[in-house]
């Protein structure tokens, strides 16, 4: 669409589908209504318990899904350039997300030894912020191929916040079975499959291949997580290779 102003010529350009920007806004509010039982109202209340460390990792969370909307903003309204300059200061943040949610798994293993559930999970949030890590870190070096980098962005921001997910069982007591909120962190990856097949009449091999590596990952999880040699690899982390 153009418009004649004096000799020249003004091309208006139709922001882009906001699709991601929509997706990053539900990431965020996944995040604050999953964690409002656990961290946001027991802070409000000044019951929280949780260590300095803690709270750093939720701020560097809560900045990583901000940042992702921003720089889906960006690319909306075809702010390119902005978008770039910004890039690297999302794989720092992306680096920092992964650093406190580490040293907080050491802690909380830590200050809970002995105990098996404790032990398993501790394992699962390694391996977690590894996978985020890496995913964030293939999201960089494919950043020239806007395709696969916003949506492995998407799937990396997917996976993190699966303990987000899981807490909301505390706002639904009567569903029995954890399961079932479990099985409902599929459905952003399912949203963004249907948009790529109602969009562009086909799914994007980023969808296909990370989406089967997690269904293998948490069908491993849910069979081998409380395993004696799981617990063992936790124990050997956590320097009580002996016990």
């Amino acid at each position: 669409m153009t418009e004649a102003v004096g000799t020249r010529v003004v091309t208006k350009v139709a922001p882009r589908s906001g699709f991601f920007v929509y997706m990053s806004l539900a990431f965020l509010a996944v995040a604050l209504i999953g964690f409002s039982t656990t961290f946001f109202l027991p802070l409000i209340r000044g019951t929280s318990a949780e260590s300095p460390v803690t709270y750093v990792h939720g701020t560097l969370l809560f900045g990583w899904l901000i940042f992702c909307i921003a720089q889906a903003s960006l690319i909306r309204v075809r702010n390119v350039s902005v978008h770039r300059r910004l890039g690297w200061l999302g794989a720092a943040l992306g680096v920092a997300v992964v650093c406190s949610g580490v040293a907080v798994s050491f802690q909380k293993a830590l200050a809970a030894r002995g105990e098996d559930v404790v032990l398993g999970e501790f394992v699962v949030n390694l391996i977690s912020f590894v996978i985020f890590g890496s995913l964030v870190a293939a999201a960089i070096v494919l950043r020239r191929n806007s395709a696969s980098h916003k949506r492995l962005l998407l799937l990396a921001t997917v996976f993190i916040l699966g303990p987000a997910w899981l807490r909301f069982q505390y706002l639904f007591p009567s569903v029995a079975n954890p399961t079932v909120v479990f099985l409902a962190m599929y459905f952003p990856l399912l949203v963004a499959i249907a948009h790529d097949v109602l969009t562009y009449r086909r799914v994007h091999p980023v969808y296909v291949w990370v989406g089967c590596f997690f269904v293998a990952y948490d069908t491993t999880l849910l069979l081998a997580s409380q395993s004696e040699a799981w617990l063992r690899v936790a124990r050997w982390l956590l320097g009580e290779a002996a016990v």
